[in-house]
């Protein structure tokens, strides 16, 4: 399950879920900083319809995105942007959260 919202060092992180942005911007997620938003798809459009995304895909990609957002809040900017550390990083901490005890 997905959170509304959370904080990082004092900012509100809101977390919203608009599939047509994400359609539109040919993502299932993606963390916009200048707005402390992570926005999600849950959904996307095929020719004749919608379709759900598998719930391992959405919660792996928040996780994507709440590495970038961790990262850009380290105030170090080759990081955040660093696609294959942020996923190896979303990952093990999607990995870590749904297989906990």
């Amino acid at each position: 399950m997905l959170p509304q919202q959370f904080n990082l060092l004092g900012h509100t992180i809101t977390v919203k879920i608009d599939n047509s942005y994400c359609q539109e911007n040919e993502c299932i997620g993606q963390f916009i900083p200048w707005s402390n938003t992570i926005m999600m798809a849950t959904k996307y459009k095929t020719e004749k319809t919608w379709r759900k995304y598998k719930p391992s895909v959405i919660e792996h990609t928040f996780h994507h995105e709440l590495a970038h957002c961790i990262l850009y809040y380290t105030g170090h900017a080759d990081l955040w942007l660093n696609e294959q550390l942020v996923d190896l990083i979303g990952g093990l901490y999607h990995q870590y959260e749904t297989t906990k005890r």
